[in-house]
């Protein structure tokens, strides 16, 4: 066999072991059903069990040094909103609904990065959330929703509520949030995001596709944690914002999947240089030659989720590539 051979052969290998190395998980169709729609309509688009969003407490320091936490970063918002309405929405919606997923897009948005007076805060991003059902029946939660106000879009009376973005600002969070069809609890903090999204759950079967054709999904999807985002360059708000400054242009996804149990997480990086010459920049501090080929322009490289302030600032750099930062 000649050396190219044997290389090619090496690669498919590599490949086809990470294609198996998963945890065993399939989505389900009303989840697969929801990450098709979000991938259509955003840039990033995340994936968490409800039981694990629920597991961290924000004011447990010790929990909160732990890499893990990070993993939050993306559903954030949308802890914060619920618990605005009460200390045991979040919660009660936790063992109600399988799984959250979000789509995010315009980081920074027309308005800035969202700092706060102390200089610091989220970026900015416009969000929808959707909550997966467990068994089918939409459960009776409108009593967790009586400091909210009400609207009728499209038809269909929309809970409706605001949060102020950070302390001491006067600017707020207006979040559209309604039980849909038999399967969704969808949560947006943008009217015309929220619109969509109604329209297209509640579409006829054949309308909303239950496949997903991002490359990767097949090993991606089988974790119970994912994120995914198809890099955007046009129409972009701020380069900083959204992760794009120092990224060069032949980057055009990012995923990172992980193993809670087992604390572990993956993060690949598929590129338009095939030829594999140079090993694509990806998060401050992070070494670049951990990064491995896994076939023509994709890399990936395993991250431990350590209890180590250093693995903290790893994934607080890989979150800023989503779209899940600071603004410092």
């Amino acid at each position: 066999m000649t050396n190219r051979r044997k290389k090619i052969a090496v690669v498919a290998l590599i490949a086809f072991c990470w294609s198996i190395h998963v945890s065993g998980y399939a989505q389900t169709n009303p989840e697969t059903r929801a990450a098709s729609m979000l991938f259509t309509q955003f840039e990033t688009v995340a994936y968490a069990r409800a039981d694990f969003l629920s597991s961290f407490d924000t004011d447990d320091k010790e929990k909160n040094v732990d890499s893990i936490a990070n993993l939050r970063l993306p559903f954030g918002e949308f802890v914060a909103g619920l618990k605005a309405l009460g200390p045991n929405v979040e919660s009660d919606l936790d063992m109600r609904y399988s799984a959250v997923l979000v789509g995010a897009k315009d980081f920074g948005g027309e308005d800035g990065l969202g700092m706060g007076m102390d200089g610091l805060g989220l970026i900015n991003s416009r969000k929808c959330y959707i909550a997966v059902l467990k068994d089918g029946v939409q459960p009776d939660i409108d009593h967790h929703f009586s400091k909210s106000s009400s609207e009728s879009i499209a038809g269909k009376s929309v809970w409706t509520w605001s949060v102020p973005q950070f302390e001491g600002t006067p600017k707020s969070t207006k979040f559209y949030a309604a039980q849909i069809g038999s399967s969704y609890f969808v949560m947006a903090n943008d009217r015309p995001d929220f619109e969509k999204a109604v329209k297209l759950l509640t579409s006829t079967e054949d309308s909303l596709a239950a496949s997903v054709s991002i490359p990767g999904w097949e090993t991606f999807s089988a974790y119970k944690y994912w994120i995914n985002r198809q890099f955007r360059r046009s129409g972009v708000y701020s380069l900083d914002a959204a992760g794009l400054a120092d990224l060069t242009p032949d980057v055009s996804s990012l995923t990172f999947f992980a193993n809670v149990d087992k604390r572990e997480s993956y993060i690949q990086v598929r590129s338009s240089d095939t030829s594999m010459k140079k090993i694509p920049n990806l998060v401050r501090g992070f070494d670049q030659n951990r990064l491995q080929p896994q076939g023509e322009g994709i890399w990936q490289a395993k991250i431990p989720l350590s209890k180590e302030e250093t693995g903290t600032d790893t994934l607080f750099h890989v979150f800023y590539r989503f779209g899940f930062g600071m603004a410092l």
